[in-house]
């Protein structure tokens, strides 16, 4: 069962310690939810007693210590792949970067010749 807390303890960008949690494991992904509804994520760092280190995968402006909800999900960062994603850049969170580009020289999206300089 998924289960808001409104007990971070503290802040120290990007850590955050979130305490008097229950069943939460390391590596576990977290939503964060600002008073105005605006949702950043996190994963677990640490777990010791009722406390869990989470680190931050934004910046930690504008979180208020009272107000904020964290939300463990149960479950590390998953990401399914396929072959669509082949020359493709993606960040942490398997956002993609840039934009597909085609190449001549290349079946895939992205050339390879396209990052060497020319004398």
């Amino acid at each position: 069962m998924i289960k808001d807390y409104k007990t971070i303890r503290q802040i120290a960008n990007p850590l955050m310690i979130v305490e008097q949690v229950e069943g939460v494991t390391y590596d576990e992904l977290c939503e964060i939810e600002l008073p105005d509804g605006e949702v950043r994520r996190g994963k677990v760092l640490e777990v010791e007693g009722d406390r869990a280190v989470v680190q931050l995968f934004d910046s930690a402006q504008g979180i208020n210590l009272a107000q904020t909800k964290v939300r463990f999900l149960g479950h590390p960062l998953e990401l399914a792949v396929s072959e669509d994603m082949l020359g493709r850049v993606f960040n942490g969170m398997g956002q993609p970067t840039f934009a597909v580009r085609s190449c001549p020289y290349s079946r895939h999206p992205v050339c390879p010749t396209r990052h060497l300089r020319r004398r």
